[in-house]
């Protein structure tokens, strides 16, 4: 019985907390690929938790509910995805030029990989082919201030992906990619090490923590408090 009084509340405690540390809040990447003959495709990943008014919390869609879905809510589905991204990102060139993907969405696992197994996590990729238009000179992305989640900026240029990505906020812009050199205009900020500067409070570890996919802060605390309730129960049992 002393037993089951232990494990019981350390149970209660584990479901209540699970869901705010198994959800991390998804990102919106954006892939672009540059081929030398000037082919250019975009790609654009939408987890359907965006949709959601809290996608930390929200369940992933798995193949297995896909396999349920009706055909209407799959195709509403594409087109909630169609105005979420104009909604989040937007496509940037120079010399400034409009530029109004046609996004094709299919439902795949992220990166473009195919559905396999039941356990799957489903998102909409959309792919928009088109040729650079002439006389460009650089690519870049924008996240609008409309947006809630991070946008992830990807390139891939001559059948190489580029090293250098980032991680952009509502309302930051990209480094410019030239498309002549298909190197970024601007160099990367300094890799931040332990003899480095004091950083700006803005920029302090527990701050990325926070905003880093919104679950590290919870987990840890989860840790912390499971270590107290542990404390207080043996001492309670002693």
């Amino acid at each position: 019985m002393k037993n089951a009084a232990f494990c019981l509340p350390l149970f209660l405690f584990l479901v209540l907390v699970t869901p705010s540390v198994a959800h991390p809040l998804p990102d919106v990447p954006v892939r672009a690929d540059f081929a030398q003959d000037g082919a250019w495709t975009l790609q654009v990943e939408v987890d359907p938790r965006c949709f959601e008014p809290d996608p930390n919390v929200a369940l992933s869609v798995t193949n297995a509910d896909l396999a349920l879905f009706k055909a209407e809510q799959k195709e509403q589905l594409k087109a909630t995805a169609r105005d979420y991204v104009k909604r989040v990102v937007e496509i940037v060139l120079d010399p400034a030029a409009p530029v109004n993907p046609e996004f094709v969405f299919e439902f795949t696992t992220h990166d473009n990989a195919p559905l396999k197994t039941p356990e799957d996590v489903v998102v909409l990729t959309g792919t928009w082919k088109t040729k650079v238009p002439a006389g460009t000179m650089g690519y870049s992305i924008k996240a609008l201030p409309t947006g809630e989640l991070s946008v992830l900026y990807h390139n891939t240029a001559l059948g190489k992906k580029l090293d250098r990505f980032q991680i952009l906020f509502p309302g930051e812009s990209s480094y410019v990619l030239d498309l002549k050199t298909f190197t970024p205009r601007t160099k990367a900020p300094p890799l931040i090490t332990a003899d480095a500067s004091p950083m700006p409070a803005m920029d302090c570890p527990m701050c990325e923590m926070a905003t880093g996919g919104g679950y590290t802060l919870p987990a840890i605390a989860s840790v912390v408090v499971i270590v107290l309730l542990v404390t207080w129960l043996r001492k309670k049992r002693a």
